[in-house]
């Protein structure tokens, strides 16, 4: 028997944080097909159950031609169960209300409830203010069976599940959602707990490979592995700008950093280092050169102005006394280098 895991799909996402209007709307249009590509492995590769551990949608407000196509999808599948379990984004969105749900999609409530396959128990409750004070002491799990228990939330922080609580329950993989990144961790002697990230990346707190993880029954055993899926995976690079002299160099560098990542992915460039107070380093330039090969970039200068008072003191130009007035004022850092970066720009009668 296969099984999939995923979670946080984050369905009807405005995606419009970093991105223009049209490609918002193509990225918000991409999520919703990478649920049809999901569903389309599972039966090319003959998945029995996909569960959503929470967030398939991004909101509790989800949009009719959103809520038909998702439903379209499950319904079209009649040999694929699907297990959902609401999230934090998603707790008041009740689709199985709805008088077209498929009778092949599960939802659950603030009570445990089990779906059974065979040697194989799903169990699942809504993680919430009322249940997890109870939710510990009420799961009774068939020790004879395999057992997955469902669950959305973090197991870190305010409100955490407490994994320390279902060591003892005889889970042999607890599904979960809410952390948008791939991790698996030991349960107890026998279990793990997994979260397999969300299934795109919507912004560059989600670099990285997205995906969902497959599970494989066999012989009395659960096997899992991630899947790496996303159409698109975002990437975060650091550029060291320290000695380096011009826009070329710094593009050249950029370049390098950046070797391999498909064009149609997005990456974000943070500049770090300190660089002479001569180079010009048009970020603006950088970014629309970026875009020209890539889905979507951004750029983001962290560097610092690499400049000492002391170089200053005697020269008598109007470059000197400018950065002398700037370095002598009560300004932030920050403030400093920003200005005296735009002054040498004018100086230069480069454009602001």
């Amino acid at each position: 028997m296969k099984i999939i895991h995923t979670a946080d799909l984050h369905i009807d996402s405005k995606m419009e944080t970093h991105l223009d209007p049209i490609k918002a709307k193509e990225r918000k249009n991409e999520l919703l097909l990478s649920f049809k590509r999901l569903v389309d492995y599972a039966r090319t590769n003959d998945v029995k159950v996909i569960i959503i551990a929470g967030d398939m949608f991004d909101k509790e407000r989800v949009s009719i031609k959103t809520r038909d196509y998702i439903l379209g999808v499950i319904r079209e599948y009649q040999n694929i169960d699907f297990i959902y379990v609401a999230g934090n984004h998603d707790e008041d969105v009740i689709i199985s209300e709805f008088d077209d749900a498929p009778s092949n999609l599960y939802t659950f409530n603030s009570k445990w409830q089990t779906i059974s396959y065979d040697d194989v128990d799903i169990s699942a409750i809504v993680y919430n203010e009322a249940s997890k004070t109870y939710m510990y002491d009420t799961l009774q799990l068939d020790q004879n069976k395999l057992n997955i228990v469902v669950l959305h939330g973090p197991i870190e922080g305010e409100n955490a599940i407490n994994l320390n609580l279902l060591k003892d329950k005889h889970i042999d993989y607890l599904a979960l959602g809410h952390i948008h990144k791939y991790i698996k961790g030991s349960l107890g002697d026998n279990g793990v707990y997994v979260y397999p990230g969300c299934l795109d990346g919507r912004g560059f707190d989600e670099i990285g490979p997205k995906g969902f993880v497959e599970l494989e029954i066999v012989g009395g055993k659960i096997t899992s592995n991630f899947h790496k899926f996303a159409r698109r995976e975002l990437h975060m690079v650091e550029v060291d700008i320290t000695n380096l002299d011009n826009w070329v160099d710094i593009r050249k560098t950029i370049s390098l950093k950046l070797n391999g990542i498909p064009s149609t992915d997005m990456v974000k460039v943070k500049l770090t280092g300190k660089y002479n107070i001569d180079l010009i380093k048009q970020t603006e330039l950088l970014l629309d050169s970026l875009n020209d090969e890539y889905y979507f970039a951004k750029v983001e200068d962290d560097s610092k102005l690499n400049v000492n008072p002391k170089d200053f003191e005697n020269d008598v130009s109007l470059k000197g006394e400018f950065i002398r007035n700037v370095l002598g004022s009560n300004l932030s850092e920050d403030e400093k280098n920003s200005i005296i970066e735009y002054g040498i720009k004018a100086l230069l009668k480069e454009e602001i």
